[in-house]
């Protein structure tokens, strides 16, 4: 039995689940995922952003009834069961510091040579700078919190559940984070030392000699992007990084992974030299919100190549998988999907199909699927497509075959929140200059934001259907998807599933026939 753990580390590793999740969606990832992550900066937009996602899609998932041919939340995202925590905050309270973490003004009295030590390996803003915020680019205070975890307490915990009935490499765990920051450069190694998850003994990790439960995989994401430093804001704070430390402290961290002897089975080095804006200047908390971006994207494909590999496969000895940019563009056909070469063309074919369904999907539901909800039973009979799915057994009171019951409204609201996140995050990838997956401009109007999406009516601009997924197409526009082509008239025969789910099921259907038809080399 194999069992999947991914662990983000800050905020490139929480914007890195937030992909994975949204991959999953889509219907891509394994059958079962265990999630966790890691920052002090419990405040960090982009924590709250996927923490509040995760949610969002088990939520989803819980209540959303899908027919066989439907893949969509597809995987069991696992967290910590109740109110046990899925970040590891490190910290119990409020504002803490290095010099409060290691004791400082008492090892001053008792031993003074250990502060000494102190005052050589850190400078006094390092020492006494409020660390709330995450480490601020200076990762070896975030090896010093970080080097002892837990581990008997959620959310590592999920992580060493049921470990006894595991064999050898059973347990994958693969960890995510910047290389160049500071929470994620920092446990990124910490977590990686050969002690601490791979052969850690008192949670029977270690089979003896250089034999593990664990398989350790992890993607060290290189620099990627940049961010407007607005001076006035920056002058206040006392430690902050820019995009011009990037290069110092990756080169510095590439030295040492090259030195040091960890834990880590396989590494996936993951980098992009676009160097596109993602926000403005932020030390951290609920202002430091970045756009997503497709190098994050490719860091989720990662954990998913790192996941699917069989146990016949796994060898001894460390293994290095890097993805770069082949030329100016990214297209469908440039992301790297797996380590197999020969498996390369039919998994970038299934991921362009499952990105584009649900893109389709999220799109044609909360504009077109949400505006005849809102029109009554009567009026919206009239259409084919819905005639024959939920006019012949209507009954007003039964959730069965009534769309507009009171206890479908939880699932619509669940999911057209979703949809909206969905289609926020693979909007914002969409830079229209060299990021060539999809044209956000054919679906948003006005600026993309992650609050609720001005949508543009497909009705009224019956074209931009069938140009939303880049790439050569046939243009098809909104009539092949409404009906008149026949795209969303399948009747789904089902008495299992609420009409809710049904009638979500006929948008996603309807979606994965109008891309086959209207999408060139599928």
């Amino acid at each position: 039995m194999i069992k999947n753990v991914l662990i983000g580390i800050g905020g490139t590793g929480s914007r890195v689940i937030e992909s994975v999740v949204h991959l999953c969606a889509a219907g891509l990832g394994p059958d079962k995922l265990h999630i966790f992550m890691i920052d002090p900066d419990q405040g960090n937009g982009n924590l709250t952003r996927t923490k509040s996602l995760i949610k969002r899609y088990t939520e989803v998932r819980e209540k959303f009834q899908r027919t066989e041919n439907n893949k969509s939340f597809k995987t069991e995202i696992i967290i910590p069961p109740g109110d046990a925590p899925f970040i590891w905050s490190i910290f119990d309270e409020r504002d803490y510091t290095l010099s409060k973490y290691i004791n400082y003004d008492n090892i001053s009295q008792t031993r003074p040579e250990i502060a000494d030590l102190a005052n050589v390996l850190f400078t006094e803003k390092e020492l006494t700078t409020s660390l709330n915020e995450g480490f601020r680019g200076h990762p070896s205070i975030g090896a010093v919190v970080m080097a002892d975890p837990p581990m008997d307490e959620y959310p590592f915990k999920l992580l060493w559940d049921g470990i006894e009935s595991l064999g050898k490499n059973d347990l994958r765990v693969f960890i995510v984070g910047s290389i160049f920051g500071g929470t994620g450069a920092a446990g990124f190694p910490t977590l990686g030392s050969r002690q601490l998850i791979k052969f850690n003994e008192k949670m029977h990790a270690s089979l003896g000699s250089e034999n593990s439960r664990v398989l350790l995989g992890g993607a060290l994401v290189l620099p990627y992007f940049s961010f407007s430093v607005d001076t006035a804001k920056s002058a206040d704070e006392p430690m902050f990084v820019t995009t011009s430390d990037f290069p110092i402290a990756t080169k510095a961290a590439l030295q040492y992974y090259d030195d040091k002897e960890l834990g880590f089975d396989q590494y996936y080095f993951i980098g992009d030299s676009l160097a596109q804006k993602v926000g403005e200047f932020s030390t951290g908390s609920s202002t430091q919100e970045n756009k997503p971006h497709y190098v994050e994207m490719v860091s989720a494909l990662s954990s998913f190549d790192f996941f699917a590999q069989s146990g016949d496969n796994v060898s001894d000895g460390k293994k290095y998988f890097l993805a770069s940019r082949e030329n100016a563009e990214v297209t469908w056909n440039m992301l790297p999907l797996t380590r197999a070469s020969k498996d390369l063309t039919d998994q970038r074919r299934n991921f362009k199909k499952a990105i584009s369904n649900f893109t389709i999907f999220s799109y044609a539901y909360l504009t077109y699927g949400k505006k005849e909800l809102g029109r009554n039973h009567r009026d919206v009979t009239i259409q084919p497509w819905y005639s024959e799915n939920f006019k012949k057994d209507y009954k007003e009171e039964s959730v069965i075959y009534n769309p507009r019951h009171t206890m479908n409204s939880d699932l619509y609201a669940a999911m057209d929140d979703y949809l909206n996140s969905f289609l926020f995050w693979i909007s914002a990838i969409d830079d229209r200059d060299k990021v060539l997956l999809v044209d956000s401009g054919k679906m948003i109007k006005g600026a993309i934001s992650n609050r609720k999406l001005d949508l543009i009516d497909p009705e009224e601009n019956r074209g931009v259907v069938g140009q939303i997924i880049k790439g050569e197409s046939k243009k098809l526009d909104f009539n092949a998807f409404r009906g008149n082509d026949g795209l969303l008239d399948a009747i789904i025969k089902n008495e299992t599933i609420t009409a809710g789910s049904k009638y979500l099921n006929i948008f996603y259907d309807a979606a994965n026939r109008f891309n086959l038809r209207n999408l060139v080399n599928n």
